[in-house]
Order: C-alpha cells, then sequence, then structure tokens
C-alpha cells in the first residue's frame, strides 16, 4: 500500500491510497466520522484509478490515526471471540 497526499491545509486532507481496494477506504472513513471528522472515499474508475480519501476536520492528520487505532482494537476484539470460538 502506497499513500500520496494530494492536498492538505488546516482542517482537510485529501489522499491517494495506491494498492488497495475502496474497501478499506471506505473502512477508514467510517471510523473517521466515529471519530468526530467527515470523511469520504472515492474512486473515479475501478480499474483506472486508485481509491483517495478526503478527510475533513481540526487536525486530520489526527483524526486518521485515532480512526486507525479504532479500527485495529475492533480487529483484535474480533480475533480474541473468533479463537475462542472455533478452539
Amino acid at each position: 500500500m502506497n499513500i500520496t497526499i494530494l492536498e492538505e491545509d488546516k482542517e482537510k486532507l485529501k489522499l491517494r491510497i495506491s494498492g488497495a481496494t475502496l474497501t478499506f477506504p471506505f473502512l477508514l472513513a467510517k471510523a473517521i466520522r466515529e471519530e468526530g471528522g467527515d470523511a469520504a472515499a472515492n474512486q473515479e474508475h475501478p480499474f483506472l484509478a486508485e481509491p483517495e480519501l478526503l478527510v475533513i476536520g481540526k487536525n486530520p492528520r489526527n483524526l486518521i490515526r485515532n480512526a486507525c487505532e479504532r479500527i485495529i482494537a475492533q480487529c483484535d476484539e474480533f480475533k480474541s471471540e473468533f479463537n475462542k470460538q472455533v478452539e
């Protein structure tokens, strides 16, 4: 996965996420909204373009970091519960 910053200012950050499907940016956008920011994922063309993520809010970089931590915690919780069920 490769991330390119397309636009950035104090309350806006637009990224291109190469090497990922649109699924991950959608998940990240949802987690960012849960953190109190505003975010949207988009892909101009499914075969010819890479997904992009637009984040708007106070300190977009921190919104992304916090959203990633939230996703990791949810995955860890799921993994733990799953392992209990299959052992």
